[in-house]
């Protein structure tokens, strides 16, 4: 396997999709300030004195308005606005989830060390962390057991000094040990990639897009219990409101995608990486082999797996959503082989 060429391929694609995630936020918050902008003063024709006017003439007249050389600063402001109440909620999201520990113990995982390890698979597993992070040259991350019987792995935190990677039960059951050197490795490559920094950044970015729908509320409610405003134009508001719940749940959804894209390119990367500190790759592939071939699942029942999706070895979601190639593939490209998967 030519690992150098596929990190310079995951990469090149990984700047694509930061450039899409960009343009997705400053379409949305366009779209909120056109909404805003022409809904407000379509609000005010729908007053008393403007009722000899259709409603055609009326969003063309707000529309004209909205986009007058003279007032279009209004239009910025509120698109503006719209940027920064996203930008802040992503910064609470990336706050949120960047320290490592804490997601390792919301899945029940439990910290391993030379003092609480209790049987020689688990004194293995720490010391096969030990060694990947020496041929990394990183610090070694903590390592977390998550009491799960499904086959998975991930590694979180915000810089390779505060790093921690966890391993499932089933993979501590499952896996040889050169299977997971392999794997350990792989998530020992999210930490020297800075994968684990890009996966708070790309899921607090998400959560940033779902600052619309509390927008959303906001307009309705304020629309809802202002008995000083027209039934008509009431309705407008409430309209405002849907379109940019809507624009939320749109960019949302769009937002996972790329999300999911994303994360399919860094674990081309991570597989690249394993290669490149193992020396061995069939290590590694000896362990897709043991789900792709063994029929056991990487499936994981704590409620924050979905939520974390991406940040996992293997996959838990559909073809649109999944945030890991097929196994095949990765197979396939760490043994140079040439498959028609996506």
């Amino acid at each position: 396997m030519d690992f150098r060429e596929h990190q310079d391929r995951a990469k090149k694609n990984s700047r694509i999709i930061w450039f899409l995630y960009l343009l997705l936020l400053l379409l949305s918050s366009f779209l909120i300030g056109w909404t805003l902008a022409v809904g407000l003063n379509l609000a005010e024709l729908y007053q008393p004195g403007y009722e000899q006017y259709s409603f055609g003439q009326k969003f063309i007249s707000s529309n004209a308005y909205a986009f007058d050389e003279n007032r279009i600063q209004i239009l910025i402001g509120f698109s503006a606005i719209a940027f920064i109440v996203q930008g802040l909620t992503t910064v609470f999201g990336f706050i949120k989830k960047s320290n490592g520990h804490k997601v390792a113990l919301a899945f029940g995982g439990s910290l391993l060390t030379e003092d609480t390890v209790d049987s020689l698979a688990q004194k293995q597993a720490l010391n096969i962390v030990t060694e990947q992070a020496l041929a990394a040259s990183i610090p070694t991350p903590s390592l977390y057991l998550i009491p799960e019987q499904g086959i998975n792995a991930f590694a979180a935190g915000k810089s390779s000094e505060n790093a921690i990677v966890a391993i499932t039960q089933g993979a501590l059951d499952n896996f040889s040990r050169n299977e997971l050197s392999g794997v350990i490795a792989h998530e020992i490559g999210h930490i020297t990639n800075q994968d684990i920094k890009l996966n708070i950044q790309i899921s607090a970015f998400v959560f940033g897009f779902t600052a619309l729908f509390f927008l959303a509320r906001f307009i309705f409610y304020n629309a809802a219990y202002n008995r000083r405003m027209d039934g008509r134009a009431k309705m407008v508001m409430f309209a405002m409101a849907a379109i940019i719940g809507i624009i939320g749940a749109l960019t949302v959804w769009l937002g996972r995608i790329l999300q999911a894209a994303m994360s399919r390119q860094r674990e081309y990367l991570a597989d690249a990486s394993a290669v490149q500190f193992t020396r061995y790759p069939e290590g590694l592939v000896q362990a897709f082999e043991v789900l792709e071939k063994g029929g056991k699942s990487s499936k994981i029942e704590n409620p924050s797996a979905k939520e974390y999706a991406h940040a996992m070895m293997f996959g838990i979601g559909g073809e649109l959503f999944a945030t890991h190639p097929p196994l095949k593939e990765r197979i396939a490209r760490i043994q140079n082989k040439k498959t028609h998967a996506n």
